[in-house]
């Protein structure tokens, strides 16, 4: 690719399109691993996996942590044609997650009955949410480092490569899942096994990219800086607390629908968590496909491709959000049979609470793509202002206290209101003149 001087709508396809690509599967993936556990285990599987969800987010946040912060970091180095700086980004970042991944998969797993009864498991569900739990947190490192070197193989020039990744890995997941949920009966320990060989497959497959010509991510023991730490920590706080505060607010969302509509509104927020993950995929991968081309091209000085670049991602973020609602809102019955046999109030409340619940996409994909910039654009403290109002500081004070003031029902506008204010702090970033 011709990072310097190719047409900036081609440039941008060549890195949408494999992100498409691979978010499709992922999605394919997602849903299909719900369905499977729904289907196949009933509702107590749902309700076990979103119960877990606050930690798959932590995993994976600690991965952009580390694959966004490096990677960006990396792609200002190769504009500005600095080879040494490149290989010692990549190195130190490689280290410092294997260790993190290591450490995060040893102590939960040590101490996971305890985070079970923290994360809401009840005498109810407790013994099948250990079943998925203890092998999840074994092999928590894998979703780390996957998640790492897929962010450095797509800042590498090699989308294409991270694409042919998630693919072989969603495909292998799904048809494990089959077999081991159906054919062997293994219930949730088949599941989550499953999902961790397809995202090892995944992740094998992106670090192939290494061995390949095209390579210029080099490790070096040597090339290990301390001191590039904090700056990787730094740049990749944002996606890192987007992931973790999501987990969060799941977390809170779930103690809040039980207390206010028992074990049903979970099931119908379990559908609307995992939908989200489906909805989050596609607007990240307009932003995804932005990322690189702007910190190349900040790094190289050329503020008006930076502009480009961000006015056609904008553009295709915008198309997502739209075409995303009307499908949800076409479609919110078939949507909810999907996933599980729902009872009547299932249907009954989900229809209306889902509706409501989506309308936020519309402020979302605003808050979520400039955050995605302001990170590409070497920004990091904008990009974190915005996390935190997403998460902390809006979106948990909200469903908390507006169910209090406009009873139960009003839980499901919580998230178009919070993203709303956000939206608004968001606009007023990208008026400043140093932006």
């Amino acid at each position: 690719m011709n990072l310097d001087n190719g047409k900036e709508i081609n440039l941008y396809i060549k890195y949408l399109l494999p992100t498409i690509c691979a978010m499709v599967f992922n999605a394919i993936y997602i849903i299909t691993d719900t369905l499977m556990i729904g289907k196949g285990i009933g509702e107590e599987g749902l309700v076990a996996l979103n119960l877990l969800l606050p930690i798959f987010s932590a995993y994976f946040g600690i991965g952009y942590l580390f694959g966004v912060g490096g990677s960006v970091l990396l792609s200002v180095a190769k504009g500005k044609k600095d080879e040494g700086e490149q290989k010692r980004i990549f190195s130190t970042t490689v280290t410092v997650a294997a260790v993190t991944g290591v450490l995060v998969s040893l102590i939960p797993f040590i101490m996971q009955n305890k985070l079970y009864r923290l994360l809401g498991a009840t005498d109810e569900n407790i013994r099948i949410t250990r079943e998925y739990g203890s092998i999840m947190f074994a092999f928590g490192w894998i979703y780390i480092l996957q998640t790492v070197i897929n962010c450095f193989v797509r800042n590498d020039e090699a989308p294409r490569r991270s694409m042919a990744g998630t693919i072989v890995g969603s495909c292998t997941n799904v048809v494990l899942d089959y077999i081991f949920i159906y054919k062997c009966n293994m219930g949730m320990s088949g599941a989550i096994i499953a999902t961790v060989i397809g995202n090892a497959l995944n992740m094998l497959i992106a670090a192939s990219h290494l061995l390949s010509r095209n390579n210029n991510l080099h490790y070096g023991i040597r090339s290990i800086s301390i001191g590039r730490v904090k700056k990787i920590i730094i740049n990749g706080a944002s996606p890192c607390f987007n992931e973790v505060a999501w987990g969060i607010v799941v977390f809170v969302f779930n103690l809040q629908i039980v207390k206010y509509f028992g074990n049903y509104g979970l099931v119908i927020y379990s559908i609307i968590s995992n939908t989200l993950i489906v909805t989050n995929s596609f607007m990240n991968s307009a932003g995804n496909a932005m990322q690189p081309l702007v910190s190349y091209s900040i790094g190289a000085g050329n503020k008006e491709r930076v502009r480009k670049f961000t006015k056609i991602g904008f553009v295709t973020i915008t198309i997502f959000a739209i075409i995303m609602y009307g499908v949800i809102y076409g479609f919110t019955n078939r949507l909810i049979h999907l996933f599980v046999k729902p009872s009547e109030i299932v249907v009954k409340e989900g229809i209306p609470a889902i509706r409501i619940y989506f309308l936020s996409l519309f402020f979302a994909m605003v808050n979520v793509y400039f955050s995605v910039y302001f990170q590409a654009a070497l920004k990091s403290v904008y990009a974190m202002i915005i996390s935190l109002l997403r998460g902390f500081g809006v979106t948990i004070l909200f469903v908390i206290i507006i169910p209090l003031i406009f009873g139960a029902s009003s839980v499901w506008w919580v998230m178009l209101l919070s993203e709303g204010v956000t939206m608004i702090v968001t606009l007023f970033l990208l008026s400043r003149k140093n932006v």
